[in-house]
């Protein structure tokens, strides 16, 4: 490493949390909320849960409520129209679907709301995004998979085996999974268009059809809610369905995740390292049949399901920013950033070789930046150096490959930099997070 300073500036967007010693269980976050609808958990490490409404056929909700770590319920956004999926965009903007408007709504990270789309759906419920960020909404009412172009719903695939298409995620290579409504199945979009059931969620006396409630995919695996069984499932991309949570009984019972009960739970979303699962579900446990004008939705719960240490490594994800630094070198540290459309991880290293009474923009300096590909919780990275230029001044820059370098993290709040520079310097360099309290806090949950 060149010798000289290395200035902060912003941060990085990734990771897992260091969480308590409890673990493998079900616990009970929030106790009562009219919030029926998806479960998004936001860059903010915040919980945003939106009220679907009261009924199935009543979708009368308006608001998407926010959800701290410790439970606290504020408004987030109001001015929707029964309010069901959701998910976070690579700018921290959530995409709504709005069953009872036929419309999908972008949220900002202010509560601000502007529509998207207000045509071509029918019954909107799921949202997901690809790489590009195009945005794809499943139909309930027309059994169909939209996706939004020039401010519209443009029909991608439609018919069996889609019935009642609830949940929507896409996995890494661009494949889509819906999970209906009306009966169990899960069905496997390819990005050519070719449909296929992958698996079936089991059926109940509550539900004889069986039928889902949403989906989402984290680290290689999809995760399932059944409102028929009230269970939990993960499903692998080779179809193999296991029960994480849910003894298949009704009710709301915590403790060990086998033995906790639920009451058709709806929405889920997962933290980054898939330890731990949120999921809402309605306090109602009155009947044994799904019928759409007595079955209470609201007031619901939100629930957290602890998987407990040993899940798969934490992925790099966007979404969340900090600085990184070396606490033993004083003003030692890198930028980070990560650019979820390519799955690129883009590091800015800013130096120079000039004495230390050097000013900004003299001959000397330089910069690094790197930029490269990211696998599960490490990237690699190749290292450029930029020389020249002046603040606010038309001179000459000159950019040159010279290294690479591997940026591994264990944990939200350490990380590892080992580089290697074409003119000789190397070395590793142990980082810290700069903020690492406010960011595990919120992901604590």
């Amino acid at each position: 490493m060149p010798s000289g300073r290395i200035f902060l500036l912003l941060g990085l967007v990734c990771c897992s949390s260091a969480q308590p010693a409890s673990a493998q269980q079900v616990s009970t976050l929030v106790n009562s909320i009219d919030a029926s609808g998806d479960v998004s958990l936001g860059p903010d490490g915040n919980l945003y849960v939106a009220d679907f409404g009261d009924r199935l056929n009543n979708a009368n909700g308006n608001t998407v409520y926010r959800v701290t770590p410790d439970g606290t319920v504020s408004v987030f956004a109001t001015g929707l129209a029964g309010p069901s999926g959701n998910e976070f965009d690579a700018q921290g903007n959530l995409i709504q679907a709005n069953i009872q408007g036929n419309r999908v709504d972008r949220i900002d990270p202010s509560g601000n709301v502007t529509t998207l789309a207000s045509s071509g759906f029918s019954s909107p419920v799921g949202v997901a995004l690809d790489a590009d960020g195009t945005i794809f909404v499943a139909n309930c009412g027309n059994n169909s998979i939209s996706r939004i172009q020039n401010g519209a719903g443009v029909n991608f695939v439609s018919g069996s085996p889609l019935s009642c298409p609830n949940g929507l995620t896409i996995d890494t290579a661009g494949n889509l999974y819906a999970a209906n409504f009306n009966n169990g199945a899960v069905v496997k979009i390819t990005p050519g268009g070719q449909m296929s059931i992958l698996a079936r969620t089991p059926t109940s006396s509550f539900r004889a059809s069986g039928g889902n409630g949403h989906i989402t995919f984290n680290n290689g695996s999809l995760f399932v809610v059944s409102n028929a069984t009230a269970q939990i499932f993960e499903l692998t991309l080779d179809g193999e369905l296991t029960v994480i949570a849910g003894d298949g009984t009704r009710g709301h019972n915590d403790g060990a995740l086998l033995e906790s009960s639920f009451s058709s739970p709806n929405g889920i979303a997962l933290s980054p390292d898939g330890r731990f699962i949120y999921v809402n579900e309605a306090e109602s446990t009155a009947g044994t049949t799904l019928v759409f004008s007595q079955f209470d939705l609201n007031p619901s719960l939100v629930r957290v399901i602890d998987r407990g240490a040993g899940q798969p490594a934490f992925a790099i994800n966007a979404g969340l920013s900090g600085a990184w630094f070396n606490p033993e070198t004083a003003g030692q540290g890198l930028l980070f950033d990560v650019i979820t459309s390519d799955r690129t991880l883009f590091a800015a290293w800013f130096t120079f070789e000039a004495p230390a009474e050097a000013k900004l923009g003299v001959p000397e300096h330089r910069w690094l930046t790197a930029q490269g590909p990211y696998v599960d919780n490490s990237a690699a990275l190749d290292i450029f150096t930029t020389a020249g230029g002046a603040f606010d001044r038309p001179d000459a820059v000159t950019t040159s490959p010279s290294g690479s370098a591997t940026l591994s993290f264990s944990s939200c709040t350490e990380a590892i930099f080992e580089y290697a520079l074409d003119d000789g310097p190397s070395g590793t360099i142990a980082l810290q997070r700069l903020s690492p309290d406010v960011f595990c806090a919120n992901l604590s949950r």
